[in-house]
């Protein structure tokens, strides 16, 4: 676990509930990064890409959307990333930002907040893997190969 994990993990215990929304945009902020993350290193998921965009993508847009400019950033720059080093490598560097931000800015623990999942885009954020082996079968058999 790096640092970096280690302090967003602390501020999960002490901002985040047992299930549900958090009560402050600064409980939300770590709830999504956690998402995130648990996603990533239980799953495999990643923001923007297959089954991730079920499980990551509202968590993802809600630090888009709602931290300061170094997380929404670096939010932005894991949406697609395929490569799981870079990947993980930004993701550090995300959990990091969002430490610093809600450790900065106490009065974050005070504003209100939606929740993480009302950010949910219906059209987007839907798994298309069986759309990409379709696809990829379609190609298969247009090139004379059978399965």
């Amino acid at each position: 676990m790096t640092k970096n994990e280690d302090r967003t993990n602390k501020l999960f215990e002490e901002l985040v509930p047992a299930s549900g929304k958090a009560e402050n945009l600064a409980g939300e902020l770590v709830r999504a990064m956690g998402r995130i993350a648990y996603r990533f290193y239980n799953d495999g998921d990643q923001v923007g890409i297959g089954y991730g965009k079920e499980t990551c993508n509202p968590a993802a847009r809600f630090l888009i959307h709602k931290g300061n400019k170094e997380v929404s950033d670096l939010a932005a720059a894991i949406w697609g990333l395929h490569s799981e080093e870079a990947y993980e490598k930004l993701l550090d560097l995300l959990a990091g930002a969002v430490a610093d931000y809600v450790e900065g800015h106490p009065e974050l623990r005070a504003l209100p907040t939606i929740d993480m999942w009302d950010l949910r885009d219906k059209y987007e954020d839907v798994d298309d893997w069986e759309d990409e082996e379709d696809e990829w079968e379609e190609d298969w058999e247009e090139d004379g190969e059978d399965w």
